[in-house]
């Protein structure tokens, strides 16, 4: 992976704190890929903000059908439609995440103290840009258990994206 130019500690905090954070929903996704550049190419994203000693996001990006099976799960039952619950689960579902990643992080140079109440943005069309400097893991993951057919919903990323603090000599 170094080929790659991944930070190991982020993509371990990223794979890990993804399968731990999701846990509770029974699923059980493998990573299937991993970049260091994010691309919000899928019409839903939950972005959790992270500060502290490194500051940035925790996003999870993914389409409907797969936004349904992940609530789903949390929630204990099949869910067929977008409405407030499963965006509430949704939310939840990027608490859990980011949650973990943070606690994975302490006693690393990425270390911080807090994570922002989550929010979840609906609609493909948007960019995100990150400041010079960001360290990004962007992981793929794939709901094995959604139908082939729906080959393109069955994806889903997780990015981290942080930008330490420079110490300032006092």
């Amino acid at each position: 992976m170094s080929s790659l130019q991944l930070d190991p500690i982020l993509l371990e905090a990223v794979i890990r704190g993804t399968a731990e954070g999701l846990s509770m929903t029974g699923l059980q996704p493998p990573p299937v890929g991993a970049s260091r550049f994010y691309t919000a190419s899928r019409p839903i994203s939950v972005m959790v903000g992270m500060v502290g000693k490194t500051n940035g996001t925790c996003a999870i990006s993914m389409s409907e059908r797969a936004l349904l099976h992940v609530a789903g799960a949390l929630l204990g039952e099949q869910r067929n439609q977008v409405d407030h619950e499963v965006i509430d689960a949704i939310g939840e579902i990027g608490n859990m995440i980011a949650g973990r990643v943070k606690e994975l992080l302490t006693g690393t140079s990425f270390e911080m103290e807090n994570i922002s109440v989550p929010s979840v943005i609906m609609g493909a069309s948007y960019s995100l840009h990150f400041a010079r400097g960001m360290h990004v893991v962007s992981v793929d993951f794939e709901l094995g258990d959604l139908p082939l057919c729906d080959a393109r919903d069955r994806f889903f990323t997780v990015t981290l994206s942080l930008l330490r603090r420079v110490a300032v000599a006092a």
